[in-house]
């Protein structure tokens, strides 16, 4: 205890600066020297105890406390190094030193136990490496995961893709018959219509030939649901007010539905227009409510729901080829009972039908969900057994019609008639010969040619099937070349509606439903002429 007494003792001590005999030079290079190497001692073990803080996965964690001891310890000995200048206190100081040479021992010792640890940790370069091939693996998990996902999204899609294909190619057949058959009501109505002409003054006669009459019209309605599916419909699309048009049909439906059966309608305010054919949408939502009468088995609810969707971008794998862009969406709700999962992507199927034999012909959706695809839109069909079924139609928004433009009125026109089929092609001129108009016929594209190339006038020119390197539009589209303001009527049921219809050079291209009557003829004609 004496011993530790004496060595605090400073009394018998004289300050270090007399040493350096109080040179004032001297002094503040030793003050300012020792001042520095404290600072930066002090602030090391700060920066020790960040890592420490920061890196709690570092192995040699531990070791900063030892480090922290002796960095510090060596600070302390340098400020002692100034107080010493003027006050003696070396007992002070020597414990300090002899601290730090403990704590400096002490790291020196768990340093070289360390050294072949610390030698086998890798190299800067051995480091890059291993992250540049940690890098490319992540690069290739990703790459596989994408190509994985890419994998999963044609899996997702590829039944929607296969039945857009079978749907393509039932329409197409559908199509092709549906043609072929108008064709031949064509020349049936021609002749009846000839027929009931001539025979009004026998009573008996004139009954049969209205039964044939009859009997046609019920086939051009047919064959009307099957282009209407197979998107061969011609369309004549405007800008029609939806919920205008809804709450005319429910007038008509709930007389047509029965009492037994609801209707509620709920309208979406500032609906825009719907670029669309009113009376093809009105035929539309005719169908759909039937059949969901049948679902309801004649009594129920029906809902009737309009809104406007923005699809942003397109989504394949729920709305199949529908463009960017505004749409008007009409939702027919009813709570019958429902679809089964597995009849859900055949209920579009031409004469497909869950009712009973018999009691549906199965064209009723076939036909709406071809108008929906013809018309640029979408349909779809959401239903759970039981509960009932959402039917929602998706349709173009438009902008408001243009203004009409003033008809101009011909007398007597002169029409070039272009049928491959010589019994066709006979009894469309004998039609226009009959409305009071002059018909020239042509077998094909290249007679048909011949007489437009002549300077006598020719207003307006009706292609039906053309055979050879010309389509229908591409006849149109040299005949306006020779003829200049020329009208041409499509009669072919190949084109698209709205596709087909519109400007030909400084023409018109209209179409015409097969098949027609010679009222259906006219004014067609007139439309066209009027343009």
């Amino acid at each position: 205890m004496s011993l530790f007494t004496r060595i605090l003792d400073s009394s018998m001590y004289s300050p270090h600066g007399i040493c350096l005999l109080w040179e004032p030079e001297l002094i503040w290079l030793h003050v300012v020297s020792d001042s520095l190497i404290a600072v930066a001692y002090f602030s090391i073990p700060v920066c020790i105890l960040y890592i420490w803080w920061k890196r709690t996965d570092f192995k040699y964690r531990w070791i900063a406390w030892p480090f922290f001891a002796f960095i510090v310890s060596c600070g302390l000995t340098h400020v002692l190094a100034i107080v010493t200048l003027w006050t003696p206190i070396y007992g002070i100081e020597g414990l300090v030193k002899a601290a730090t040479a403990a704590a400096s021992l002490f790291t020196a010792v768990v340093l070289w136990r360390m050294l072949p640890d610390m030698l086998l940790m890798p190299t800067l370069a051995q480091m890059q490496t291993a992250r540049q091939a940690l890098k490319s693996q992540t690069q290739q998990i990703r790459n596989a995961e994408q190509a994985l996902q890419r994998f999963r999204d044609i899996e997702a899609t590829e039944p929607q893709i296969r039945q857009a294909q079978k749907m393509e190619a039932v329409g197409q057949l559908t199509g092709g018959i549906a043609h072929d058959f108008n064709n031949l009501l064509t020349v049936i109505t021609g002749s009846v219509e000839e027929l009931a002409h001539s025979l009004k003054d026998r009573p008996h006669l004139a009954g049969i030939v209205e039964m044939i009459d009859q009997a046609a019209s019920r086939g051009a309605a047919l064959t009307a649901q099957l282009l209407a599916f197979a998107r061969m419909q011609p369309l004549s699309p405007s800008a029609v007010d939806v919920n205008d048009l809804i709450l005319r049909a429910v007038r008509m439906l709930r007389r047509t539905l029965g009492e037994t059966v609801e209707i509620e309608v709920v309208l979406a305010d500032g609906l825009p227009t719907a670029l669309v054919d009113e009376s093809q949408l009105e035929t539309a939502m005719l169908n759909l409510a039937l059949n969901a009468r049948d679902a309801m088995a004649g009594a129920g609810l029906i809902t009737i729901e309009t809104a406007t969707a923005r699809m942003v971008e397109a989504q394949p794998d729920r709305y199949p080829d529908l463009a960017p862009g505004w749409y008007v969406v009409i939702a027919l709700l009813d709570n019958g009972r429902g679809i089964a999962a597995e009849d859900l992507g055949k209920v579009v199927e031409p004469f497909f039908t869950t009712k009973e034999v018999g009691k549906g012909t199965g064209l009723g959706l076939s036909m709406v969900y071809g108008f929906a695809k013809q018309s640029n839109g979408h349909l779809v069909i959401e239903s759970t057994p039981g509960k009932g079924t959402k039917v929602s139609l998706f349709l173009p928004a438009a902008a408001p019609p243009p203004q009409a433009l003033a008809a101009r009125v011909h007398a007597e026109a002169r029409v070039v008639v272009v049928e491959d089929d010589p019994l066709l092609r006979a009894a469309i001129a004998t039609r226009f010969d009959h409305l009071g108009h002059r018909a020239l016929t042509a077998a094909g594209a290249a007679e048909a040619l011949t007489l437009l190339a002549r300077p006598d006038r020719v207003d307006a020119l009706f292609v039906g099937a053309v055979c050879g390197a010309f389509s229908g539009r591409q006849l149109a589209d040299e005949a306006v070349k020779l003829k200049p303001g020329l009208r041409v009527l499509l009669a072919s049921p190949g084109h698209h509606g709205g596709a087909e219809a519109g400007c030909c050079g400084t023409g018109a291209v209209l179409p015409i439903a097969t098949p027609y009557r010679a009222a259906d003829l006219a004014a067609t004609l007139r439309a066209a002429l009027a343009q």
